[in-house]
């Protein structure tokens, strides 16, 4: 079973609009319908998992009952960190999936509203493979390593860089896994698939669809 983990609880702080950047409207609709609506018409997705802030689980109820997404599973609170809102999601589908071993769980920014269908089973079929993977846009710029006063250190070679997106799959027994071993080390990663890195598992990179951005700041509401 293939579960799609929309990570929603984030406070948005860039944003400045004073409440959950998913609930903002994009075209008479909320931003998270439409990463909901891409989970929905994928094929290879079979529950969805929604994870909010506790004040906000009635609304997100609402939403998935005005929109009529079928294949939401539940709805549960998230922690005060991304991580933490992710260990959430393998602890409460640790407890209800049946067959686990052959689950891979897609973890989503709720703000990246623009992801396609076929992205997300790219990532599952890889996940699959290599035991996680990710989307990814190849790094445009120029980047350079400095040190504390600023100095240069060296130029990096950004054909090995990558400017990392969602959705990132993992199989579910290694999800777990890393998840619980981080909370275990308290490690805090910067993305999902970082927890699969730490333990020396494999992440496959595919390239993103160009539209595929996270919403963070009213300049990409704008764009958006």
């Amino acid at each position: 079973m293939n579960i799609g983990i929309i990570l929603a609880s984030g406070i948005g702080k860039r944003m400045k609009a004073g409440k959950n950047k998913v609930l903002l409207e994009i075209g008479g609709a909320p931003l998270v319908f439409y990463t909901l609506k891409a989970f929905e018409k994928c094929q290879d997705i079979e529950g969805i998992l929604i994870v909010i802030r506790k004040e906000e689980i009635e609304l997100a109820k609402k939403i998935v009952q005005k929109y009529k997404v079928k294949k939401v599973i539940g709805i549960i609170a998230g922690g005060k960190e991304r991580q933490f809102s992710g260990l959430n999601a393998v602890a409460h589908l640790n407890k209800i999936l049946k067959d686990k071993a052959k689950a891979v769980v897609v973890f989503h920014n709720g703000a990246n509203p623009f992801v396609t269908a076929e992205e997300i089973s790219e990532t599952i079929r890889n996940a699959k493979k290599y035991g996680a993977a990710a989307v990814a846009h190849p790094t445009k710029d120029t980047i350079k390593e400095v040190d504390k006063n600023g100095l240069v250190l060296k130029t990096l070679d950004r054909s090995k860089l990558w400017n990392m997106q969602t959705p990132q799959a993992i199989k579910f027994p290694l999800a777990l896994k890393a998840f619980i071993k981080a909370e275990e080390d308290k490690f805090i990663g910067t993305d999902d698939v970082s927890l699969v890195e730490r333990m020396g598992g494999k992440v496959k990179i595919i390239e993103a669809s160009e539209n595929n951005f996270k919403i963070t700041t009213p300049k990409d509401l704008a764009l958006a």
